[in-house]
């Protein structure tokens, strides 16, 4: 498994800066332009709610909402091992000393494609987290990450340090990894492919580094698919979804709890709407916006990353001695255009270009706890020193790196492809609308113009048949702005929405006001009767 640096809490003058913008944030997004989201109101604590699920169709009487027991099921179907001593030094995070963990690993296995007598992805790996010396079994639940990012094993261990006691009391952690992440790690792209489609920049508006890029993009998928055969295709929500259904029958349970992260929550989403009678208690943590095409997405997604890259300049600005001086957005634009013509090398001869820049500040934005670091090495840059920018992309080109993983599952979950003419004319325009990440996400549109169409991507509908279920939103978050969690949690209908003003890439369990929300679900089995608005 992949090594990962701890969280870490942020000092006290960066929380107190994030907590100011985002109360800024929260007060302007009510006063956005166009039809209103925010749904009905309520009061937690100090905060404002927003949020509140209609009764039922044809009902003059709220309905009351069926919420599943967790159960044991049958343990030990699934031959788990103590992996203790081998979770010890790769874990995300120290245990606290209120806790003794025990770390349980195993194998899932999953289907293969043997069309062309290929036998590439046979299991992906789970992990269980527990107290130690817990002589009962707690019912599962289940911890899916992101494709582009954290594995579901290691964001397991992850929980396991930061979760109250009351949840491991009650349940053991069960991370499931995704195909292509852990043991079964995805990597057929040939590494110079992806340090070059990294470091292409069409910001410029040149076909000719247009045609380059879809050249590159094209040889990545030849050399996917003679590495993976038709299995390439397995990479998938659709794939991710059927999965979890078969962890939740291996575990032998008659109803599955669980909490997914970003596309991790999108697949958790799938399998609520295809086996709704398999649904236990439901989180799902920063799910991605399933109404709008691919194009809304990546103009969603560079708007999200400039108001979280403002942010993150402000508190910088704010603090003496701040590496990027008083205009931290001005500096990263200085050091962009110097590396477009004159890249840095790094110690080991890795190259850090202007493009290369923008791809490893939008990874350092997502981890509020490292921003201090992140500016550290933009500084550091902009003095010749590429080591701690160069760092933050091995988390994408690295050994261990997510870029095929990630590219696969985003050009496997949608039919829409992009052609070059029209990425260059969305780089036009995002370059005034969005001058910081906006022609790198409509660059990004071209990636997958070369990868076949899949056939029946999987789409996030109305879940009316499952239990209730929470959504949590980030309002700082480099991946999506904050109404995209809102319209998530309106297409899945039993979902009230956790919004937490705070920032990163996900929600739990940052903060009481989040953890309170979302233990009530899993540990007491209730529901809030509005959605939640927390403070950061």
């Amino acid at each position: 498994m992949p090594r990962s640096a701890g969280r870490r809490r942020e000092p006290a003058g960066l929380a107190a800066g994030i907590a100011v913008l985002v109360v800024v944030v929260a007060l302007l997004s009510g006063c956005a332009v166009g039809p209103s989201i925010r749904p009905p109101v309520a009061i937690r604590g100090s905060s404002a709610v927003d949020g509140g699920a209609p009764n039922a169709p044809g009902s003059g009487q709220p309905v009351e909402p069926r919420i599943p027991v967790p159960d044991v099921g049958v343990p030990n179907v699934v031959d788990f091992a103590d992996c203790t001593d081998e979770i010890a030094p790769v874990r995300p995070l120290p245990v606290p000393p209120d806790r003794v963990l025990r770390y349980e690993c195993a194998d899932l296995p999953v289907g293969v494609d043997s069309a062309t007598g290929r036998h590439r992805q046979s299991s992906i790996g789970l992990m269980r987290v527990t107290l130690a010396g817990q002589t009962q079994p707690k019912p599962p639940l289940l911890v899916l990450g992101d494709s582009d990012g954290e594995t579901g094993t290691l964001r397991a261990a992850r929980l396991g340090s930061e979760v109250p006691l009351d949840l491991l009391r009650n349940f053991s952690l069960v991370g499931m990894d995704r195909r292509g992440q852990g043991t079964s790690h995805l990597d057929c792209a040939p590494p110079d492919m992806r340090s070059a489609i990294l470091d292409t920049d069409l910001s410029s508006g040149n076909p000719q580094a247009a045609d380059t890029l879809l050249e590159n993009v094209r040889r990545v998928v030849q050399e996917c698919y003679l590495a993976e055969g038709e299995t390439i295709a397995n990479y998938d929500t659709q794939h991710t979804a059927r999965d979890v259904e078969r962890a939740r029958l291996l575990l032998g349970v008659h109803t599955l709890s669980a909490i997914g992260l970003g596309d991790g929550a999108r697949a958790l989403a799938v399998w609520a709407q295809n086996s709704p009678e398999s649904v236990g208690r439901l989180v799902l943590d920063a799910p991605p916006d399933p109404t709008t095409d691919v194009i809304g997405t990546a103009e969603a997604r560079a708007t999200a990353a400039e108001g979280t890259f403002d942010a993150f300049a402000r508190i910088c600005a704010s603090h003496p001695g701040c590496p990027l001086g008083p205009d931290p957005k001005t500096a990263l634009r200085r050091l962009v255009d110097q590396l477009h013509t004159r890249p840095e090398l790094g110690a080991d001869g890795d190259r850090l270009t202007g493009a290369g820049v923008t791809n490893a500040v939008l990874v350092g934005l997502d981890d509020p706890a490292s921003w201090p670091e992140l500016a550290a090495a933009i500084g550091s840059a902009r003095t010749g020193n590429p080591a701690g920018l160069l760092k933050y992309l091995d988390q994408l080109v690295g050994p261990n790196g997510r870029f095929d993983l990630a590219l696969a599952t985003t050009c496997n979950d949608t039919a829409q492809r992009i052609s070059p003419p029209q990425v260059l004319q969305l780089i036009s325009k995002w370059r005034v609308d969005h001058p910081l990440f906006g022609p790198l996400m409509a660059q990004r549109l071209l990636l997958c113009s070369a990868w076949p169409v899949p056939a029946d991507p999987a789409e996030v509908g109305p879940a009316v048949q499952d239990p209730p279920m929470l959504v949590l939103a980030t309002a700082l978050s480099p991946r999506e702005p904050l109404q995209s969690y809102q319209r998530a949690a309106n297409r899945l209908v039993p979902a009230k929405v956790v919004s937490w003003q705070g920032a990163g890439r996900d929600a739990y369990p940052h903060t009481p006001c989040v953890t309170s929300a979302v233990d009530e679900l899993l540990i007491d089995g209730t529901v809030p009767d509005t959605s939640v608005l927390c403070p950061p």
